[in-house]
């Protein structure tokens, strides 16, 4: 049963009330394309499972990660299934969810933002069962879970706060705050219900992206995720198989594997005996290469610590996968990277990159940070120095921000933000000299 909290709030209905959900994007300006032969698009496409011929319309605003993505893609496939529509504004919504990330500062700050810009869509009603309310308007994701009760008490007009773990019960806890005029927080860290992933809903008619775990146990001193998505959570090797069988039969072929560390994916369960069986990253990889009608596949993030010779010739055997790896190293001195708890050095890490180069022979790319606490000049010019060596074809760099609750976070920021943006723009800049030359040998 699920551990969650009703607040009534009946003294302050016109702070609580406002429009309702929309499309599902990565950005203001991002449209949902209509691929009529993937499941139903919802944006598009008239909704028969209501007799009334009254279907409530729901606006998802995603920001973060391509897990993000996933999640609100997965989550439209429920209110689909329940007869919603899916919508490309606000204004047209009943419901308006936003699913927000964590990892950095910005995304927060952004998502923040948008939220207390729903506070001027008010006194709206929507009606279920003949009972109007207010519409709902709900936090969820990571920042949900990181911030909890606090939303609530600076932003009144938010009815619905639900972790990563409560997707799957979003579309229940709606009509009870539609219904009861009551306020919901479920911010219980639990293994997701499978449904959410087997339902046909599909935003991109080319590739798919299919979750292999959930959360992380690395804890690395900067991160996070452990904290809003709790740890590795791996899902059974059979249910993912099957997900990307049926993204086939529906006619998308290329497929993303996604997982905060993919190669950390261990997977157990028991065969004859009582004995354990273990599939590994590789395994699960093989089996997926194997499926008939599969064009490509690929992956993202790699663990550097657990990127092995074995995925490497892998990948360089079979065909459909893609020859590419994102894998981060976030620092090239030793000294941060110890601070930062990665549990590599990198002398490690380039001999990694070594043998991929060796074996695949493919392209690369990265996630890096600047401004660490305590980063000092010699410590900058080490990461530097590792993005001369290895060229890669793209980066993620980002400005070190302190993130609540994690181990860096209890460390001075010591680094001034000027350093941090000069540092941060020497790097772009370089990179871009370096993917500028890896273009023109294509």
């Amino acid at each position: 049963m699920s551990k969650h909290k009703d607040i009534n709030n009946n003294a302050s209905r016109d702070d609580i009330g406002s429009n309702a959900l929309g499309p599902l994007t990565q950005n203001a300006s991002a449209q949902m394309p209509s691929h009529p032969n993937i499941g139903l698009n919802a944006a598009t496409q008239p909704l028969t499972r209501s007799a009334s011929g009254w279907h409530p319309k729901v606006f998802i605003k995603t920001f973060g990660c391509q897990m993000n993505s996933r999640d609100s893609e997965a989550l439209s496939g429920l209110f689909v299934d329940r007869g919603y529509r899916i919508v490309e504004k606000a204004d047209d919504a009943d419901v308006i969810l936003v699913n927000t990330c964590s990892v950095r500062a910005h995304a927060e700050n952004r998502a923040i933002s948008f939220l207390g810009s729903l506070k001027s869509i008010q006194n709206s009603k929507f009606k279920i069962k003949n009972c109007q309310s207010p519409k709902v308007i709900g936090l969820i994701g990571c920042m949900a879970r990181n911030l909890g009760e606090e939303i609530y008490k600076k932003m009144p007009h938010v009815n619905l706060i639900c972790g990563p773990g409560c997707l799957d019960k979003i579309p229940d806890y709606i009509k009870k705050v539609s219904e009861k005029g009551s306020r919901i927080i479920d911010l219980e860290d639990r293994d997701r219900n499978e449904e959410l992933y087997s339902l046909s809903f599909k935003v991109d008619s080319d590739r798919a992206g299919v979750v292999i775990s959930t959360g992380c146990s690395n804890y690395c001193s900067y991160c996070v995720v452990p904290y809003v998505r709790g740890n590795l959570r791996p899902r059974n090797h059979q249910n993912i198989v099957d997900e990307v069988k049926n993204n086939i039969k529906a006619g998308v072929g290329k497929i993303t594997l996604l997982g905060q560390n993919v190669n950390d994916y261990h997977y157990q369960f028991k065969i004859q005996n009582s004995k354990l069986k273990i599939i590994t990253f590789v395994d699960l990889l093989k089996m997926i290469s194997d499926l008939e009608g599969l064009k490509e596949v690929d992956f993202i993030s790699s663990n550097p610590r657990n990127s092995s010779v074995e995925l490497f010739k892998l990948m360089a055997e079979r065909s459909n996968i893609k020859k590419h790896l994102h894998i981060p190293f976030q620092s090239g001195s030793d000294r941060v990277l110890k601070s930062m708890n990665r549990g590599y050095a990198i002398a490690d890490y380039l001999d990694t990159i070594k043998k991929y180069k060796e074996i695949v022979g493919g392209s690369l790319s990265a996630d890096i940070i600047v401004g660490f606490p305590n980063e000092e000049e010699d410590d900058f010019l080490a990461t530097k120095s590792v993005v001369e060596k290895v060229e890669f074809k793209y980066a993620y760099i980002f400005k070190y921000s302190p993130r609540l609750g994690t181990a860096a976070a209890n460390m001075v920021d010591s680094v001034s933000t000027e350093y941090k943006e000069k540092r941060h723009k020497e790097l772009l800049d370089l990179q871009k000299q370096i993917s500028r030359k890896l273009q023109k040998k294509c």
